[in-house]
């Protein structure tokens, strides 16, 4: 009788940092319930450890070699929310206290995309950093929205609002386009019926508003503090697995 085994074997891993150190149990990082489904039908594991998350990739022996139980046809998302541990004293982090966002609530958000959309373009020694300049800050900043998001604007401030989901393998195209008209003081998008996940949205007039908003009911009102993506078109299947760092600045 034929013998099935399997194994799993670490894929990746996302690494966080404060001011270059492990922060210990400082932050907890897991799957986002949108992507729990996906992580398991993938085949992935996901562990917590200090300072971040490993994920394992579920392999099958052909006869021949190790090959993943689940190959990557097209590319996918797996998403995964950032928390402060309870009770640990909430840290100075830079990228909570700069700027202010107009489209949901502050929080860091971060991808392995380019602007042109390409995964892990800027992959150097089988590690991908997730920061600009290596500390996060104002590049990382996003905004955290449930499915209809309204925004109070001063009437004849703005011309349209618009919207352009962020996605694997091209620019950001903005695809959901709403006039605004010049007595208009309140205006929104209803993102129900549209993928769910991370949109950047702009409100276009004389002095423009651009903003990446993750658009997650369940995390609009719970303790999420960030969000991170990350794209895979191919299992990585290395001796070591791919690290995703990511590097906040304590003062």
């Amino acid at each position: 009788m034929e013998k099935i085994v399997w194994r799993y074997t670490p894929e990746f891993r996302i690494g966080i940092r404060v001011n270059g150190n492990d922060p210990g149990e400082t932050f907890r990082l897991r799957p986002s319930p949108a992507s729990a489904e996906t992580i398991r039908n993938y085949g992935l594991l996901t562990r917590p450890v200090p300072g971040g998350l490993v994920a394992y990739m579920k392999q099958h022996h052909n006869g021949i070699a190790w090959v993943p139980a689940v190959p990557i046809t097209q590319p996918i998302l797996f998403s995964f929310w950032l928390t402060v541990a309870n009770g640990t004293p909430f840290p100075s982090i830079d990228f909570f206290e700069q700027g202010t966002q107009q489209l949901g609530r502050k929080i860091f958000y971060a991808n392995n995309l380019s602007a042109a959309g390409a995964i892990d373009a800027n992959l150097a020694a089988n590690t991908v950093v997730l920061t600009a300049a290596a500390a996060a800050g104002n590049a990382e900043r996003g905004a955290l929205s449930g499915f209809l998001l309204s925004k109070k604007v001063a009437p004849g401030a703005f011309t349209q609002i618009r919207a352009g989901k962020i996605a694997a393998g091209a620019p950001v195209s903005f695809t959901l386009n709403n006039a605004i008209a010049a007595t208009q003081e309140l205006v929104g998008l209803d993102l129900r019926l549209l993928p769910k996940g991370a949109y950047v949205v702009r409100l276009e007039g004389g002095s423009p508003v651009e903003e990446r908003v993750v658009f997650d009911q369940q995390a609009a009102g719970g303790e999420v503090s960030g969000m991170i993506d990350l794209y895979k078109s191919a299992w990585h299947m290395a001796p070591q697995p791919r690290e995703y760092t990511i590097n906040f600045l304590s003062t």
